[in-house]
């Protein structure tokens, strides 16, 4: 909107704005030339120390209000004031009920929030109202825990805490807040966790370590840990403290705390004998994630082949975040582990030789990749150790293995490597294997590797437009660009192409979307309109969840009918980035070697980003000093998803989302 109101004076300076009684905007004009502090003299001449304006902003033709009479009015005609859409009006009644006698308001108040479509602000007001007079209403409270409304269930956390030494189990209450799909609501419900002093405050909080988190909630979360370690240490070093095995949860405690007591009642947890497996392999994991050389040493020592496999990533996870590695010989360490019969633990422990760059294993790698008789898990994490080593003389090896007389999945795992090598040589391998190939993991594995390497989309798209690619491999490379949110236009014209798609620009005027939405609702067809939604290379059900159906990268959209306009969901779907979901803004991250990573944050520390990644669909640990650029990306759903759709195919696919929620 144009500004209300503007100035050439030099010495306009609106400082503050407030809503008057009657409805108008009033802005405090300080009217001072000077606004610097050291820039002149506190006594320079032209400083006004006198002077200030007032300016009341009304709205033309419009009457100003009259404010009601507040303090002349009955308990039941304040409580109805409470339902204004003038705020003035209903933070004055409040103060006025908060003087009346607390039983005469109490009982008014059950009966006015006991009345039929009471709005849930409405409900938030009376609750206000309850807390001025401390009056504990268990009932509104809980039914406010419920609401619809997000800012209504957050304000429900702060006051469950406010009221915690007086509620029957606060926790109770909490304990699906914390877990709430929206952040400010876990946020106010981990906060409120903290003013109940008991070791299972802790633990309700801790669930909010199982979703995404931002650097308010990492601090709340951080602080949580502190204000209640008097009460969940000693019952985490008797084995009490129920964390539901999750390693989120145990992780928080041992980061956020960070102090030496908390990791050594993990060490001695660890020697019990009466530990469960599982909780036992999450306190190890923890251990490699948070512990010292001497802990992640302790790993390569385990008697139990395949908990080592499964452990072992942790380290090579450990070796990029922290920079660190287990203490002692690793030769050593590692030489009787790679003779290993169990195929996983060979296979991890190859990777290992690579992250860690122990040459002494390359001959062992080579012989290892070069072997047609040995197991294509054992292969292909030989073809990871020789990435990793480095060099042309891997160069040239993973050249051999691209070529096509390998197997599938040797070829693509060496096509993936060479990615990091050069990127247009590897393009002309994957252009090659991609006209042959019949096999969607070969596929989803080439396509990703280009896909994450910065020019990589944009080589591999100049490759296979000189090669014609059959219209499955290129279907497959949509579903995963679309799915994964990393979009190449150039590279999305030529896969389109490929699969035989016709891009068709779509209307992105008011007045067309406008016209697209009455069209939709005339003829649009739901029952096509799900079968659209469903197709592979539209990537839909890789992100979204319809009925508890599809994936959870993206909202849930089996209710988006009933809380969206037809509207809104044809320009969300033309243009993602319009208006981003609460909690599904994603960040991109460029690292110092080319590597790109894409999704949602996590957590993050001084040393560390943690990301979920989308197209590889796992949470990857980024240590901060490899990272080049880091940026605010918006929503992962790529623009363009509609261009390869015709008129009547994506009107039918509007009309399906529109009537999701709805009763049939």
């Amino acid at each position: 909107m144009p500004p209300l109101i503007k100035s050439s004076s030099r010495s306009f300076r609106p400082v503050d704005v407030k809503f008057g009684p009657d409805g108008a905007l009033y802005i405090c004009d300080w009217y001072n030339p000077i606004i610097g502090h050291y820039q002149a003299s506190f006594r320079h001449p032209d400083r006004d120390k006198t002077h200030g304006r007032i300016w009341r902003v009304t709205a033309k033709g419009r009457a100003l209000t009259q404010p009601p009479k507040l303090p002349d009015s009955s308990v039941p005609e304040l409580l109805d004031h409470l339902k204004s859409s003038d705020r003035w009006t209903r933070r004055f009644a409040k103060r006025v009920l908060a003087d009346r006698p607390t039983d005469q308001v109490t009982a008014a108040l059950k009966e006015w929030t006991a009345q039929p479509g009471c709005s849930e602000h409405a409900l938030i007001e009376a609750l206000g109202v309850y807390q001025s007079h401390e009056f504990v209403a268990t009932d509104l409270l809980a039914r406010l825990c419920r609401a619809r409304e997000p800012g209504a269930r957050a304000y429900a956390a702060g006051v469950a805490g406010a009221w915690a030494d007086r509620l029957p189990d606060p926790l109770a209450l909490l304990r699906p807040l914390v877990a709430d799909e929206n952040a400010r609501v876990r946020l106010q419900a981990v906060v409120a966790c903290t003013y109940v002093p008991k070791p299972e405050a802790m633990e309700v909080a801790a669930i909010a370590a199982d979703l995404p988190t931002d650097r308010f909630l990492n601090y709340a979360l951080n602080q949580a840990v502190f204000a209640l370690k008097a009460y969940w240490l000693p019952a985490f070093k008797a084995g009490k403290l129920n964390l539901e095995n999750k390693s989120s949860r145990l992780g928080l405690l041992v980061r956020a705390d960070g102090t030496s007591d908390t990791l050594q009642a993990v060490r001695d947890l660890l020697k019990s004998v009466r530990m469960d497996s599982a909780i036992r392999e999450t306190y190890l994991r923890i251990l490699v994630e948070t512990g010292d050389a001497n802990d992640l040493a302790a790993i390569l020592s385990l008697s139990d082949p395949s908990l080592q496999a499964r452990l072992l990533p942790a380290l090579a996870a450990d070796a990029s975040a922290r920079d660190l590695r287990p203490a002692g010989d690793l030769t050593a360490a590692l030489r009787p582990l790679i003779a290993s019969r169990n195929s996983e633990l060979r296979a991890e422990v190859l990777r290992l030789a690579g992250v860690w760059k122990l040459e002494v294993f390359r001959a062992d790698a080579e012989n290892i990749a070069r072997d047609g008789t040995a197991s294509e898990t054992v292969r292909r994490a030989a073809i990871e150790a020789i990435a990793g080593l480095g060099g042309e003389r891997s160069n040239a090896i993973l050249t051999v293995l691209a070529a096509p007389e390998e197997a599938v999945s040797i070829r693509s795992a060496a096509i993936a490597a060479l990615c990091g090598f050069d990127l247009e040589s590897a393009a002309e391998f994957a252009s090659r294997s991609l006209a042959r190939l019949n096999n969607g993991a070969a596929f989803d594995e080439i396509f990703s590797s280009f896909l994450r390497r910065q020019g990589g989309a944009a080589a591999l798209a100049v490759a296979l437009a000189r090669r014609p690619l059959p219209k499955l491999a290129a279907e497959a490379g949509l579903r995963l660009m679309n799915a994964g949110g990393r979009r190449n236009d150039q590279l999305a014209r030529v896969l389109a192409e490929a699969a035989g798609f016709k891009s068709e620009g779509k209307t992105v005027t008011a007045a067309e979307i406008a016209a697209f939405a009455s069209e939709v609702r005339a003829s649009g067809d739901a029952r096509h309109g799900a079968e659209i939604f469903h197709r592979a290379e539209l990537g839909c059900t890789a992100c979204h969840t319809v009925n508890g159906q599809g994936g959870n990268v993206g909202p849930d959209l089996s209710a988006l009918g009933t809380a969206q306009p037809v509207d809104f969901i044809i320009g969300a779907i033309l243009d993602p980035q319009k208006e981003v979901k609460e909690g599904y803004m994603s960040v991109s991250v460029l690292m110092k070697d080319g590597e790109e990573f894409q999704g949602y944050q996590v957590r993050e520390t001084s040393g560390e980003l943690v990301l979920r990644d989308v197209l590889q669909n796992k949470e990857v640990r980024l240590r901060r000093d490899t990272i080049k650029e880091t940026k605010q990306n918006g929503s992962v759903m790529p623009s363009g998803l509609a261009d390869t759709l015709t008129r009547a195919e994506f009107r039918d696919l509007v009309r399906f989302l529109s009537e999701l929620g709805k009763p049939r």
